[in-house]
């Protein structure tokens, strides 16, 4: 069991010890034997710790944390036997909330007791500046550029401790009354579509509320494919309309010139025409483009059974 102790939902120690107390019992009665604690802040601590667990032949890891700390531990179970257990920790929690997991630590401790491994895709994304490739790295939830990676580099972490994911919605507000488009350059299995837009997203799974709010034409986590959703916008009135374009509508469309694009492929690139921020499972990662892959069934995730 890995534990980011930094998680916004597990960083009180009281709180922290009464989820790990909770998960000791779930899992000793699931496996016959208390799981091993390993405490994280930061990703450097993470990979090392899912080799070592693999190299010790366990049967699961647990990532306690958000949906960053998820990725890094699902980033060195890829293409491995061995599932992940979610424990939402986190501020968004977007993985838990997309594969049906309780949003409560606690809830979600409790389901792993009859939890069955879940094959799903994971993608891999080349992030890159003035066309260098800087860094490649898995992705759970999904990426992108644009207005949703500024959203993210700029809500302010104070306003995430205090008010946990509504910070989110008060900054898109702040950030809608500057919005605009740019020329993008986005490639999708071969095909080239030019346009204007202000946002660019690549989704493997998710929803625009977590748990809450998500397209009619779902994002589904084991489809082998990336969703591809477009927006241009040079005002609030044309982001909610783009919006609501992107969550009502029930089949693939959009080209070259178009404001609202949904489709579905295996890799996508996207070319900003002027620097923008970029995201990689909510977290800001830097300026620049991006190429992404998909990598089907590539891991296996504990959810409820049936």
């Amino acid at each position: 069991m890995i534990v980011n102790r930094n998680a916004a939902r597990v960083r009180d120690a009281d709180s922290r010890r009464v989820l790990l107390d909770r998960l000791q019992a779930v899992l000793a009665r699931r496996d016959g034997a208390a799981p091993t604690i390993v405490e994280t802040v930061d990703a450097a601590g993470t990979r090392p710790a899912v080799e070592a667990a693999l190299g010790d032949g366990v049967r699961a890891v647990i990532g306690v944390g958000g949906d960053g700390t998820l990725r890094d531990i699902a980033g060195a179970l890829a293409n491995q036997e061995t599932p992940l257990g979610v424990i939402p920790g986190g501020t968004g929690n977007q993985l838990a909330a997309a594969l049906g997991i309780p949003r409560s630590p606690l809830r979600a401790a409790d389901v792993l007791e009859h939890a069955w491994p879940r094959s799903i895709d994971l993608g891999e994304v080349e992030i890159r500046q003035a066309a260098v490739p800087l860094q490649v790295t898995v992705f759970t939830i999904g990426c992108g550029v644009g207005f949703d990676a500024r959203l993210m580099a700029t809500t302010p972490a104070a306003w995430k401790r205090r008010i946990g994911s509504a910070a989110y919605f008060i900054q898109a507000l702040r950030l809608a009354a500057r919005v605009s488009a740019a020329p993008y350059r986005i490639t999708i299995d071969g095909r080239l579509i030019e346009t204007e837009a202000s946002l660019a997203l690549i989704g493997n799974m998710g929803q625009l509320v977590p748990g809450v709010l998500g397209p009619r034409m779902p994002i589904e986590p084991d489809d082998g494919q990336l969703d591809l959703l477009v927006v241009g916008a040079n005002n609030a009135f044309d982001g909610l309309r783009g919006l609501a374009d992107q969550l009502w509508r029930t089949s693939p469309g959009g080209e070259s010139g178009s404001r609202s694009i949904r489709l579905r492929g295996r890799q996508i690139t996207i070319q900003p025409g002027r620097p923008e921020a970029l995201e990689v499972d909510g977290d800001y990662v830097g300026e620049g483009s991006l190429e992404a892959r998909v990598l089907p069934a590539a891991i296996k995730v504990l959810v409820a059974g049936s």
